[in-house]
């Protein structure tokens, strides 16, 4: 059966599930010589999976070429202390949404440090475990869904 253009306007492109969890976020830009230093941006992110992720600014921070992120895991427990994720990504896209009154900036993951890639499949586990378990952390989705992918760049 032929998917017509109305499905694939609606249809979900990713690779990997995505799910609303909100997690602190820090960008940093590549210093070069002669090029202006950018100052590091601090927002949150609006959706994530293992292949990148989105975020929202009140401002249009996109930059063309690989950016540092690091995501701020909220303790497991009480007593833990807080894991930063570090990992190199490429923005994807900026779009201004007049929905949402902010920009909507897209990141891929290039590569992660350490054991960044193994915590971030923990945090996105447990979201999906504890859905409904308060976390000011998880957001109004609350849910990882299956999705299928087509000719889009990977994981957007």
């Amino acid at each position: 059966m032929a998917m017509t253009i109305s499905q694939w306007e609606r249809a979900e492109r990713r690779e990997n599930p995505r799910t609303h969890l909100h997690l602190r976020l820090a960008l940093v830009y590549p210093q070069r010589a002669g090029v202006p230093v950018r100052p590091i941006y601090h927002g949150s992110t609006h959706d994530i999976c293992m292949s990148g992720l989105s975020m929202l600014a009140d401002e249009n921070v996109f930059y063309e070429g690989e950016v540092s992120v690091l995501l701020a895991l909220p303790p497991a427990h009480t007593w833990a202390s807080q894991k930063i994720i570090t990992a190199t990504a490429l923005m994807s896209y900026a779009i201004h949404s007049s929905k949402l009154n902010a920009y909507k900036i897209g990141l891929t993951f290039q590569d992660f440090k350490e054991d960044g890639k193994s915590l971030l499949l923990a945090a996105l586990r447990g979201a999906l475990k504890n859905p409904d378990d308060g976390d000011a952390q998880i957001g109004e989705g609350r849910t990882i869904t299956g999705r299928t992918s087509d000719s889009q760049r990977r994981g957007w």
